[in-house]
């Protein structure tokens, strides 16, 4: 196992997901109606920042597509998978820890899975991938996260599972829009990278 691998893995997503969970706790009171987009945009710019500064992949969809595609080995990718998805629980324990003391933190939730979600999600981890593979995961990855985000579309995945399990929000329409959603935008993803290597010229 590659620590520093794994490490840039867990502290990456720990980051993306305890700041966009931090931000959007700012702005829950009189300015709830900013919450949501303050949390989707300081995704995008942590994501940014992590990428330009440690690499990595960050987010399960593209640890999915990688491993589906061959990529990264099996053992390597699962090793990120691990990392990503306990960045994001200690990420949202970190929060609910810190919040305790004044107000009770719970998971904001996502929409259920219905067509326009998952189609979402498919099309969202496609285009990201794209972005990712031909830019060399950097900064564009994040505003693009941020855009996306903004379509309904679950950037993280990590930390949506998190705050599932830290607020004990384990309903089955929950479990299904959790991983549904990181499981629609890693095929996405995937197609990227087939569409990539087999459609496209890569020396372009």
């Amino acid at each position: 196992m590659d620590r520093n691998r794994t490490m840039t893995e867990f502290v990456g997503s720990l980051a993306v997901v305890f700041f966009a969970v931090g931000m959007g706790d700012v702005f829950a009171g009189e300015f709830a109606g900013l919450s949501s987009l303050v949390s989707i945009v300081a995704t995008g710019l942590v994501l940014a920042i992590f990428m330009i500064a440690m690499g990595g992949t960050i987010l399960p969809m593209f640890t999915l597509a990688k491993m589906a595609s061959g990529r990264d080995e099996i053992e390597d990718g699962m090793n990120d998978f691990i990392a990503q998805m306990f960045g994001g629980i200690v990420a949202y324990a970190l929060a609910w820890w810190q919040s305790s003391a004044t107000t009770a933190m719970t998971w904001g939730g996502l929409d259920a899975l219905d067509p326009y979600t998952a189609v979402a999600s498919l099309f969202g981890g496609f285009l990201m991938m794209m972005v990712y593979d031909r830019q060399g995961a950097g900064w564009e990855v994040g505003i693009l996260a941020g855009i996306v985000g903004l379509a309904g579309v679950s950037i993280t995945g990590a930390g949506d599972f998190g705050g599932m399990l830290v607020d004990s929000a384990w309903e089955m329409s929950n479990m299904l829009a959790v991983f549904g959603g990181m499981i629609a935008s890693g095929v996405g993803a995937y197609m990227a990278i087939m569409f990539g290597e087999q459609l496209l010229n890569e020396e372009e």
